[in-house]
């Protein structure tokens, strides 16, 4: 199972836990789990799968942990797996995967939605926003990213509020300061700046979500700690034009 998702297709923004406790401790955390799936791997290993925990395991609702596939024909098998459960299992849960929209795969979900209202088995689509991702090495996060568009460069003035509650003594002092930073094919952030370069002025929790695509430029301006020229952000809308990240791994 662990192999199953290290193996799993990946979307923007997802992450591995590489250590096998962490699938195992899922696994014992999860009351009455089950988990179904396909071993027709080359060598017999499991290819897709999905784990489900329940308290009423034979009428639901299921909740599915999680998926693993490699491929949208495996996603659209253990679709049609989910469906089969349906004469017994009212309700499953689950969390979409990236770049798909389940209610694609329902038909009237509206009318569903409707007529399973205020009842045990309700069907509805909820949004929640529960990771908190940042940036803790700017240097290495940006050499990694790579954009397909023309490059861009601009001072950031980064600010991180965790500086003020680290001790002393650590080595690490949070990544608040000045630097010059490019995006592009080959992206980058050395310190210092650039006094013919437009200067955007940032904490650390939004521009970690300016790069990781949670939102444009324009709109973290509106409702977080982010600022500049409307030249620049314009630019930064067009130049980080991301996927919806997908972290899909609880950690």
């Amino acid at each position: 199972i662990h192999q199953s998702r290290l193996a799993r297709r990946r979307g923007h923004g997802a992450c591995n836990l590489d250590a096998l406790a962490a699938t195992r401790a899922e696994l014992l955390w999860t009351s009455n789990g089950v988990g179904l799936g396909y071993p027709d791997g080359p060598d017999g290993e499991i290819a897709h799968h999905i784990w489900f925990s329940a308290k009423d395991m034979e009428n639901g609702p299921w909740n599915a942990w999680w998926m693993a596939y490699q491929t949208t024909q495996q996603f659209l098998e253990l679709m049609a797996l989910v469906g089969s459960l349906g004469d017994q299992v009212k309700l499953v849960r689950l969390r979409e995967p990236a770049g798909i929209q389940v209610q694609d795969l329902i038909r009237q979900p509206f009318r569903r939605s409707r007529i399973s209202e205020k009842s045990p088995f309700e069907a509805r689509t909820r949004a929640s926003a529960y990771f908190q991702l940042r940036i803790c090495d700017l240097e290495a996060c940006l050499a990694a990213t790579k954009l397909e568009t023309s490059p861009i460069r601009f001072n950031l003035e980064l600010t991180d509020p965790i500086e003020s509650l680290l001790d002393g003594d650590g080595t690490w002092r949070g990544i608040g300061g000045d630097y010059v930073v490019t995006l592009g094919p080959e992206s980058s952030a050395a310190r210092g700046s650039d006094p013919t370069l437009p200067i955007l002025t940032a904490s650390v929790g939004a521009f970690s979500r300016l790069w990781m695509g949670v939102r444009p430029a324009t709109g973290l301006t509106v409702t977080d700690d982010l600022e500049g020229p409307a030249e620049l952000l314009e630019q930064l809308d067009q130049t980080l034009r991301l996927p919806v990240p997908s972290p899909d791994w609880d950690f």
